[in-house]
């Protein structure tokens, strides 16, 4: 039986005190995950120098690293606007490419010194909704030219970051297509996302008569995904998005789930699952099930802590607040060890 290795997201790590960061991939490496996911903080001496840091403790629990490249405020040349999550809305059509050059060869510069290979890099994150990629439309449906925009914005972002990757002083490294939404799949979903992102994803192949998904320069190793499921139905809520990227992308490149997980996990016990951690078995079967007929790759939870904290001061996570695992970290344990 063909398992996918299983990975662990835990966002912003690099900014955590060197015990927490040690203890978190410790107890990663400790669930028998083999892959861990993050990204940088800034640009910035000190971020890239966490990082770093970072790296180099995931390194020595053998773990492989997905990098999350983002764009960040300081790769644009005008002020952002802030959204109403608090962050700035960030257009990929408006980033200064040589900005974002210039930061992403000082990082692989530095990793190179530090002897730190990558394993792959994931290039952007969730950019089919508006807040993360803000040339998706806000309040409205998009029309044809403002799809182009989107289309072009970002990908001259993967262009730019994987021919940089694809330089013979970094290069291999697998590349993996930032992870889709899919938040206008949701019921009443707002006009914040792309509805269908999967299909939106496949026209990266020919954008202007120019394949952005593979080419002279580069190819992408795979497509990725996140996969959120409904508590009332784990399984077929998360098979049904599966097989909606599967029927838009195809089989020749495996989708990489980079974020997994559950929309709201407090709605358990419920009529299909008595609590999260059966849910999350129920996930994982689903994700097995498919992996015999099409090609998956790592699957990373998300994530090892959250910060959301429900009437039991249980973190959504793998950990409580004390540090200590909870059921669910047994079962992702127990899939992740028959790999």
């Amino acid at each position: 039986m063909r398992l996918s290795e299983i990975g662990i997201d835990r966002p912003g790590l690099n900014m955590q005190s060197e015990a927490v960061r040690q203890k978190t991939l410790s107890d990663i490496y400790a669930l028998h995950a083999t892959w861990f996911r993050d990204g940088p903080s800034s640009g910035t001496p000190a971020g890239v120098a966490n990082f770093i840091e970072e790296l180099r403790l995931a390194k020595q629990q053998n773990l492989k690293v997905l990098v999350n490249i983002l764009q960040m405020d300081a790769d644009y040349d005008t002020p952002l606007t802030m959204t109403d999550r608090g962050w700035r809305a960030k257009p990929l059509s408006q980033i200064n490419l040589t900005k974002f050059s210039n930061r992403f060869r000082a990082l692989l510069d530095a990793l190179k010194a530090a002897n730190l290979p990558l394993d792959a890099v994931e290039f952007g994150n969730e950019d089919d909704c508006y807040y993360y990629d803000a040339d998706v439309p806000n309040g409205h449906a998009p029309s044809d030219a403002e799809v182009q925009t989107w289309l072009r914005g970002g990908d001259e972002f993967l262009k730019t970051g994987a021919q940089i990757l694809h330089d013979p002083r970094y290069y291999p490294h697998k590349i993996v297509t930032f992870g889709l939404a899919h938040s206008g799949d949701w019921p009443g979903a707002k006009p914040q996302s792309l509805a269908r992102p999967a299909q939106m994803l496949a026209k990266l192949a020919n954008v202007d008569g120019f394949n952005y998904l593979d080419n002279a320069s580069y190819h992408v190793d795979g497509f990725g995904t996140h996969i959120y499921a409904s508590p009332s139905n784990p399984t077929q809520s998360a098979t049904a998005l599966l097989r909606e990227d599967v029927w838009a992308l195809g089989r020749a490149k495996p989708l990489w789930v980079t974020e997994w997980g559950f929309l709201d996990p407090t709605k358990f016990p419920n009529k299909t699952a008595r609590n999260e951690s059966e849910g999350v078995a129920q996930i994982l079967a689903a994700f097995d099930d498919l992996s015999q007929r099409v090609p998956i790759g790592p699957l990373f939870f998300y994530s090892y802590s959250s910060g959301a904290v429900d009437a039991s001061n249980h973190e959504h996570g793998l950990v409580d607040l004390n540090g200590n695992f909870v059921p669910v970290a047994g079962v992702l344990s127990a899939r992740a060890a028959k790999r």
